[in-house]
């Protein structure tokens, strides 16, 4: 994730935001003045954030499964499916390796 992300205006107390493994992650209170986001994390508990997402604890700075994403914008991407049935019936051969 890019340094440059302000998550502060999204950040509001009560909002809720997901981690980078996809996790919820509620919004307690914004300390404005160190630029410090706190929280709650499912099934980790408090945690604290910098304004960039960053999770304040991590070892180095590194980023990890902690840290804050921003909120998805846009639609969501157009899920790919496929049909085994379809596969069979082109005619392309079998669509195994090994047959």
């Amino acid at each position: 994730m890019p340094n440059d992300v302000d998550l502060l205006p999204q950040a509001v107390p009560g909002a809720v935001l997901r981690t980078r493994d996809r996790r919820e992650a509620r919004i307690l209170r914004i300390d404005a003045a160190t630029g410090t986001i706190h929280g709650e994390v499912q099934m980790h508990g408090a945690c604290a954030w910098r304004s960039d997402g960053r999770f304040l604890d991590a070892p180095f700075g590194a980023a990890g499964p902690l840290d804050l994403m921003p909120a998805a914008t846009g639609a969501p991407a157009p899920t790919r499916h496929g049909s085994l049935a379809e596969a069979l019936a082109s005619g392309e051969g079998k669509p195994f390796c090994c047959d």
